[in-house]
């Protein structure tokens, strides 16, 4: 696809009331992101998919949301939200080497991650390889691990990833910002 098929808005072509909802996240960023540069020719989804995450989101500790939404990604090849999750990642404290074995980047040692978030992990991989056939015992491990309910917002996070990433891949998003592991540190 090419990039002008779809207008990217800017953000003061939003809706008012979709520019007041976003301006706390474009602060943070410190730019509108190209998702929501899309996502905003719909009336109504942008604060609708924010509500849907932040349920989902809730129920599950902050490495559960970010080993699923980088095992997710990095499988779809997703770099766009991959790369957002890095950074995300990093402002919560997690190490390079927690990221990278999150991925599943070569040279990357499993053993960076804890049992649960394995246990996420395997199951993100076995529901995308094999579209959510064939997970039940990767599911039920995450059961025994963490309950019934946050194995239900693993899966719906699952899901959500799945569709943010084929989104990103589908309109050829790109991020004003590298991935952690291609940025030069500070001397």
């Amino acid at each position: 696809m090419t990039k002008d098929a779809i207008p990217r808005l800017r953000y003061e072509a939003l809706d008012p009331a979709l520019q007041a909802f976003l301006k706390p996240t474009v602060d943070r960023l410190g730019y509108l992101g190209e998702f929501f540069q899309v996502a905003g020719h719909v009336d109504g989804a942008v604060p609708a998919f924010m509500q849907y995450t932040g349920a989902v989101k809730t129920p599950l500790a902050d490495a559960h949301n970010e080993i699923l939404a980088l095992t997710v990604c990095r499988m779809l090849e997703a770099d766009y939200e991959m790369i957002q999750h890095e950074r995300l990642s990093r402002r919560l404290g997690f190490t390079l080497e927690w990221i990278a074995a999150a991925e599943g980047r070569d040279g990357s040692h499993p053993s960076s991650l804890g049992d649960d978030e394995r246990a996420l992990q395997a199951l993100a991989q076995a529901a995308i390889a094999s579209h959510g056939l064939r997970c039940g015992p990767e599911l039920q491990m995450v059961v025994s691990l963490l309950g019934h309910q946050r194995a239900v917002a693993a899966m719906m996070q699952i899901a959500r990833f799945a569709g943010i990433a084929m989104m990103c891949n589908a309109f050829a998003l790109e991020l004003p910002v590298p991935s952690v592991f291609d940025e030069v540190p500070n001397p």
